[in-house]
């Protein structure tokens, strides 16, 4: 898959990018790659650019995009790793959670 680095951007819009991808949960690459798609989806008259026919996807085939590219990087680290086995003694993953919290909660005086 091609990359893409950008130099030189604005702290504002850095700040921008930053926050709402803090907001929806995503990493600053997917708010990035989304804010693209949306910006050219949104662009009038441009049916074909430099050779290239563009269509917007439609969500089933976002989906399937997301799911596909999940089950490939869950396979390279199945590769990676083989199988984790996890230990019947090992915590809860929501009590490691709540004990995380507690310990910050108690650092900062709550």
């Amino acid at each position: 898959m091609p990359a893409l680095q950008i130099r030189d951007l604005p702290q504002g819009t850095y700040d921008a990018l930053k926050w709402r991808a803090e907001r929806e949960h995503r990493s600053m690459a997917q708010e990035a790659t989304v804010a693209i798609e949306r910006h050219l989806q949104l662009v009038p008259g441009e049916q074909q650019m430099m050779g290239y026919k563009r269509r917007a996807l439609t969500e089933e085939e976002e989906r399937q995009a997301r799911i596909t590219k999940r089950k490939r990087l869950f396979a390279e680290i199945h590769d990676v790793l083989g199988k984790v086995e996890i230990p019947d003694d090992f915590p809860d993953p929501v009590e490691i959670i709540h004990e995380g919290r507690r310990e910050l909660d108690a650092r900062l005086g709550f």
